[in-house]
């Protein structure tokens, strides 16, 4: 159990480095073509960032791909220069988001899956993982059941690699 709690603890660790979507300061950036406020087109600033999609008033909103220098990644819906609705997190080190955004974080339904084969499949609140959800090591090993504030909680079950399955309350 012990593990699970610490690959959990990766899990908190990845989600809290990749807070990038958070505006990094209010520079304006380069258009290099398009319509960069109100239309489709591809904006790059001074820090090596990229972001190409849709455009209101100058803001992110629509679909969109953001770049960024050290090879992260958010491909999906976006709303007030944030992350809001489906999209795509990928990191260079192999973790991927799969799921659903508020407000630039995880919030709702979603999978996050690290290089190692490791992940975890559920609800999301605040970037981390709350309501039900699956937490699986790379042994294949899983937990199911509640999470609240990124931590297992009540009943669940827990399945070996093996297949064996076992009731467990926390």
């Amino acid at each position: 159990m012990k593990n699970k709690f610490l690959f959990l603890g990766v899990v908190a660790l990845l989600i809290a480095a990749f807070y990038f979507f958070q505006s990094q300061s209010h520079e304006s950036g380069e258009c290099l073509d398009g319509d960069c406020v109100d239309g489709t087109g591809s904006l790059v600033f001074k820090d090596g960032r990229k972001y190409t999609g849709n455009f209101v008033n100058g803001s992110y909103k629509g679909q969109g791909v953001l770049l960024l220098p050290d090879g992260r990644k958010y491909e999906g819906a976006w709303e007030n220069n944030l992350p809001n609705g489906f999209g795509v997190q990928t990191n260079p080190d192999g973790t991927v988001y799969t799921g659903a955004w508020k407000d630039g974080k995880y919030d709702g339904e979603g999978t996050l899956t690290t290089a190692d084969g490791g992940s975890y499949s559920g609800a999301w609140k605040d970037d981390m993982p709350h309501g039900i959800g699956t937490l699986t090591k790379p042994d294949g090993s899983k937990f199911t059941g509640e999470f609240r504030n990124g931590k297992a909680v009540g009943e669940g079950l827990l399945v070996t690699p093996d297949g064996k399955e076992t009731k467990i309350s926390l």
